[in-house]
């Protein structure tokens, strides 16, 4: 970078800044003391527990820098959780809080802690000694970059494999389709252990700037609204549901959002009549539906026409982006017609390379023969111009607030209790969704208050039942099986 670039503000925050400049100099001299201190090679993981942050923004940074795999985890999860992803990944270091530090047992020789306290600072007395590498450790393109966890069906959480190949066309397609420069300003809505928060590279290709939302800030809409308001903000990206809660409760109406020309949003699909509405008061901005997974992120686009059609019932994913090779396929891999329903395949630079310890599964999701290749699991078709349309899912996968959550997940943790012999979960609720239980055990209402602390120590947030419901017999059909159907409205009812 030229020194007028890296003089320019990368990443602003409430009370602070971060130009290129310190940028570098603090992602180098981390990824020094990492590969020098603690021994950190390529391929190694860098487990990071902090919040949206710029410590987690060096963190980051400095991980990829150092040669390692970066892999955020939720900040203030439960230690269950945290643990069994730590014993999974094996990490060389752990990078969290001083307040969370407690939270990893049995991994004291690995853990780091910072002190959050003056922001933008907190890994000066780690790193102090350590003389700035010179440039970014090199590695190869196929080398693990992220590794990100979200919801799997075995009650453990599944990681999620990116390489350096796959996390470059994935921001790459994010540039081609937000058109970003360095006039523009976007904020970090996101969760660090969101996919979506790979936001925080987009400084890097585009020059853009990007204002740090803590996640705590991101839970008030009327925050969110000042901040997009002061920041004078171009470019905002979140889930449809955070989007639906700026028009409930962010006043967007009665704020200067005049530099605002972009919105794009994801996860669950937005109600036209809430849509209708944001449109009419941000009539300047152009709006993006964006359909993706943590596997591949950017999958398919569909720019909101204006004016919104009245016939328009449903909004479709869109068309495919550059970057994958989409088909449609049935159960047997065989491509499907135009009009017919079938799996969203792809194959692409932007593909994940499979899940972390998992070859089973990595192979299940893999078309054949193709190592950079998934299935997503979600059903569409393909109307006669081309633009996908959601069909459903072919498993128990569902979004919530825009986050994924395998309904078997929540399952396979209820029954982990020993007085529970069988579970269903089911997820439903306009506009938004919840997660609602039945479970099969004779002990009686008593169990409630257990199965709701084992909920909150095995399942993320959004994925903990609202209401558990415990029978001592499952309905059944004549034929003697388990009648679903009717368990399903018992657990809504």
């Amino acid at each position: 970078m030229a020194p007028d670039e890296l003089a320019r503000v990368a990443f602003r925050w409430y009370g602070g800044a971060m130009t290129f400049a310190l940028l570098q100099e603090r992602m180098l001299r981390l990824a020094a003391w990492l590969r020098q201190e603690t021994g950190v090679a390529t391929g190694d993981r860098v487990l990071v527990c902090l919040p949206k942050s710029p410590e987690a923004v060096v963190a980051l940074y400095g991980t990829m820098a150092a040669g390692g795999v970066y892999s955020p985890v939720q900040y203030q999860d439960s230690a269950d959780r945290l643990n069994a992803v730590a014993a999974s990944m094996q990490p060389k270091v752990i990078l969290t809080s001083r307040p969370m530090a407690g939270q990893f047992a049995g991994y004291s020789s690995r853990l780091h802690a910072v002190d959050l306290a003056a922001e933008g600072t907190g890994f000066e007395a780690l790193t102090s000694s350590s003389k700035p590498l010179g440039a970014p450790f090199a590695v190869e393109s196929e080398d693990l970059a992220w590794i990100i966890h979200t919801s799997g069906s075995t009650g453990e959480p599944k990681g999620v494999m990116l390489s350096h190949r796959a996390m470059a066309a994935n921001v790459e397609a994010m540039q081609q389709r937000d058109r970003m420069s360095t006039v523009d300003r976007r904020i970090s809505h996101a969760p660090l252990h969101y996919i979506s928060a790979f936001d925080l590279l987009f400084p890097l290709v585009s020059g853009v700037q990007i204002y740090l939302l803590p996640e705590k800030e991101a839970m008030f809409p009327e925050r969110v609204g000042e901040v997009m308001e002061r920041e004078r903000t171009t470019i905002w990206s979140s889930s449809a549901t955070a989007l639906r809660l700026l028009l409930e409760r962010g006043a967007l109406a009665a704020r200067d959002l005049s530099a605002m020309r972009r919105i794009s949003f994801y996860g669950e699909a937005m109600p036209m009549a809430t849509l209708r509405q944001i449109m009419a008061a941000l009539p300047h901005v152009e709006f993006v539906n964006h359909y993706g997974a943590t596997e591949a992120d950017l999958i398919a686009s569909f720019p909101v026409p204006r004016p919104l059609p009245e016939t328009m019932v449903r909004l479709p994913l869109g068309w495919p982006a550059d970057k994958v090779d989409l088909t449609l396929r049935d159960a047997a891999g065989n491509l499907v017609p135009d009009g017919e329903i079938g799996e969203i395949c792809l194959v692409g630079p932007g593909v994940t390379s499979g899940y972390w310890g998992d070859p089973v599964l990595s192979a299940a999701r893999r078309m054949p023969g193709i190592a950079q290749s998934h299935r997503t699991g979600d059903l569409a078709y393909r109307s006669a111009d081309g633009i996908l349309h959601s069909a459903g899912r072919t498993d128990q996968m569902v979004k919530i607030r825009g986050q994924r959550l395998d309904l078997g997940e929540v399952e396979a943790v209820l029954r982990l209790h020993p007085l529970v012999r069988d579970a269903l979960a089911v997820a439903a609720g306009e506009p938004d969704l919840t997660v609602k239980a039945v479970v099969l055990s004779e002990r009686g209402h008593d169990l409630l208050a257990e199965l709701d602390q084992l909920c909150r120590r095995r399942l993320p947030r959004h994925g903990r039942p609202v209401r558990i419901t415990v029978l001592a017999k499952f309905p059944q059909l004549a034929t003697g099986k388990v009648d679903r159907l009717a368990l399903r409205q018992r657990a809504l009812a």
